[in-house]
């Protein structure tokens, strides 16, 4: 039985509409989860992001885990054949029958139940982590589902890159600090004192009239008369 296309293009536009709820990481994988075993009717999904430092997987978001599972999955390093196809690659990993596959290990999953088993690298310009789906029932394991897990997975993988991003703190051009340039100092030139009032020069004393001036006058008065 295949998944109709009408079905296929929900469950993508179901969980594109989740992630574009949150930019929380943890919150946006753990509403993922729970769309992702909705649209597809399964019981085990999870996610599993790239420790840079340990370099190595971790398990950051699960559903139908037992705890035999969440140790095996903790004791994959990347040299692990499903680690390294998975982000090594960048291919997907597709188990149609638990019980046959020896390739892979698995053996928590096996005996947990489930009868198949999807993984996918959460993919964009570099491997984010890995995407995984299980189910307990055979019937719900349709040729599509791997094509549209391999979606989901990037779809996962952007969301995630763009939370990363908006939760990065800028950092910030340091301002420069004003240059506490020297001032010339300055010289404080004292007040001028008032100096003392300057000693009067004394005026040369006044000439006395001359005598001779009255008597050219009288003597010209005195012509001036005989003349008119």
């Amino acid at each position: 039985m295949d998944i109709k296309n009408d079905s296929v293009f929900a469950a993508i536009r179901d969980i594109n509409e989740v992630l574009s709820l949150s930019n929380e990481p943890q919150k946006l994988l753990n509403m993922t989860l729970d769309t992702l075993a909705q649209v597809l009717d399964i019981e085990c999904c999870w996610v599993q992001t790239i420790n840079v430092r340990k370099r190595s997987l971790s398990l950051s978001a699960e559903r139908g885990f037992t705890s035999a599972m969440q140790a095996e999955m903790a004791s994959m390093d990347m040299n692990a054949v499903f680690t390294k196809q998975l982000v090594g690659l960048g291919d997907q990993i597709v188990i149609p029958s638990l019980s046959n596959d020896g390739l892979y290990g698995l053996s928590s999953f096996r005996s947990a139940g489930y009868k198949w088993l999807i993984a996918a690298p959460l993919l964009t310009y570099r491997v984010h982590g890995v995407l995984g789906v299980a189910s307990r029932y055979k019937k719900r394991f349709h040729k599509e589902t791997a094509d549209l897990v391999m979606v989901i997975g990037g779809l996962i993988g952007n969301a995630l890159n763009k939370a990363d991003l908006s939760q990065q703190t800028p950092v910030s051009e340091k301002r420069e600090q004003p240059v506490n340039k020297a001032q010339p100092k300055k010289t404080v030139v004292p007040a001028e004192q008032s100096s003392p009032p300057a000693t009067p020069v004394d005026k040369p004393p006044a000439k006395a009239p001359d005598a001779a001036f009255p008597k050219h006058a009288h003597s010209m008065k005195s012509f001036r008369s005989l003349h008119r």
